[in-house]
């Protein structure tokens, strides 16, 4: 089961991401899947926002992982200029963070998603729709 959200701009994503990180917790594994530009980076700068995190949230595309500390952590990694996420040490947060992860086909099934975020263009605005994994259950 999904749930489906618009958002009309940036303002609009940072609000939804500081309602969705209600319903996440440590250990959850969420795949942020989107185009260039969709919009995965200001959702996550919400989720910060949501957990308290007051510093600058900026795409780790460069660094590939930028950990937050909250409740929960937070581990936020951009994926996006690998063509594989093997041996760059993820593995170290998947059970004690909120990981959020863009671009995860990176990830070449090294571990499954809790949670999967979709983010569409929509007119000027985006459509984003939240569910739970298919492996995780409903």
């Amino acid at each position: 089961m999904s749930e489906t959200f618009e958002a009309q701009d940036a303002e609009a994503m940072v609000e939804l991401g500081q309602r969705l990180v209600r319903r996440f917790e440590a250990g959850d594994i969420v795949f942020l899947i989107g185009e260039l530009g969709a919009g995965k980076t200001t959702l996550v700068r919400g989720m910060a926002l949501g957990l308290g995190i007051r510093e600058p949230v900026r795409s780790p595309t460069y660094t590939l992982i930028q950990v937050y500390e909250s409740s929960p952590p937070i581990m936020h990694c951009d994926l996006y200029r690998l063509t594989s996420a093997s041996s760059i040490g993820l593995e170290d947060y998947w059970e004690n963070h909120l990981c959020l992860v863009e671009w995860p086909e990176r990830l070449e099934g090294q571990v499954s998603a809790t949670w999967l975020v979709s983010i569409e263009f929509e007119g000027e605005g985006r459509v984003i729709r939240l569910s739970r994994s298919p492996t995780q259950g409903s």
